[in-house]
């Protein structure tokens, strides 16, 4: 399951609202930086470099990457230890079998299938060399999503330069027009502007943030992979707990303990 992630839309509208203040401040409004030409130049010759590098079936993925930005677990590393405390004590106490129950209740297909692979029997070497493969096939698709926009981050730089080019070359070509050079010169100008607007306040920060999301979900797939292989070896509750809190940032872990004792105090 994943939950909205309000930070990326506040981060991005954010910038957008600063950019487009800063654009009115001068005095003559936003009209003096749009050109139709300069858009199609950066926006679609960019683009239309991204279809050239990239597969189609990595292109068509374009709308359903960018609203995964948008969203991120809901499960973090402190609920899935507390998870895996309920689960071992169940486990050591009336077996492996036991989790069957369990099993249809949990909502992350990862954490399922490891679980059910215990249940049947599978051994731990096949569990882990099953599962590491599933976490290495989630990374790849992951930077394949995410690649899309650093393609697109790197091209649209390039792209306002060719803009720029463009704008120069139509000034030149006729000085003794003053309406020639001021139109080329603005296009020459735009040009640059909105390549690097499209590479720093879209492309390259959706490609990060996807990055960044990858690399955690990955870190919590790695946590209940322990988990998993510990609860199959019937490791003492405590010690896997202790285990997965390696998992965590210091914060984290202080914040997970100080909740255990507020949970215990809470029932005594």
């Amino acid at each position: 399951m994943k939950k909205s992630d309000a930070l990326t839309g506040i981060g991005l509208a954010g910038g957008i609202i600063v950019l487009f203040y800063g654009m009115m401040i001068g005095g003559q409004g936003l009209m003096m930086f749009f050109d139709i030409s300069s858009i199609f130049i950066t926006i679609g010759g960019s683009l239309g470099a991204v279809m050239i590098t990239l597969p189609l079936g990595t292109f068509k993925k374009i709308g359903i990457v960018f609203m995964q930005a948008f969203k991120e677990k809901s499960s973090s590393g402190k609920e899935i230890i507390s998870q895996f405390s309920v689960l071992s004590k169940k486990a050591r106490k009336e077996g492996l079998l036991s989790l069957e129950d369990e099993i249809t209740q949990l909502e992350d297909d990862f954490l399922k299938k490891g679980l059910q692979m215990v249940v049947d029997g599978i051994e731990p070497e096949t569990i882990r060399e099953i599962l590491e493969l599933e976490i290495g096939e989630m990374e790849t698709r992951h930077a394949n999503g995410a690649s899309i926009f650093a393609v697109w981050g790197n091209y649209a730089p390039g792209f306002g330069m060719l803009g720029t080019l463009i704008g120069l070359i139509q000034m030149l070509a006729n000085l003794s027009d003053a309406s020639t050079i001021a139109q080329g010169m603005g296009k020459a100008l735009i040009t640059t502007f909105y390549g690097s607007l499209l590479a720093n306040i879209f492309c390259n920060p959706i490609a990060s943030n996807l990055g960044k999301k990858s690399e955690v979900e990955a870190g919590l797939r790695d946590m209940m992979l322990e988990g998993i292989l510990a609860i199959q070896s019937g490791v003492n509750p405590r010690i896997i707990e202790e285990k997965l809190m390696t998992y965590l940032a210091p914060t984290e872990r202080i914040e997970y303990l100080k909740q255990n004792v507020e949970n215990i105090e809470g029932v005594a």
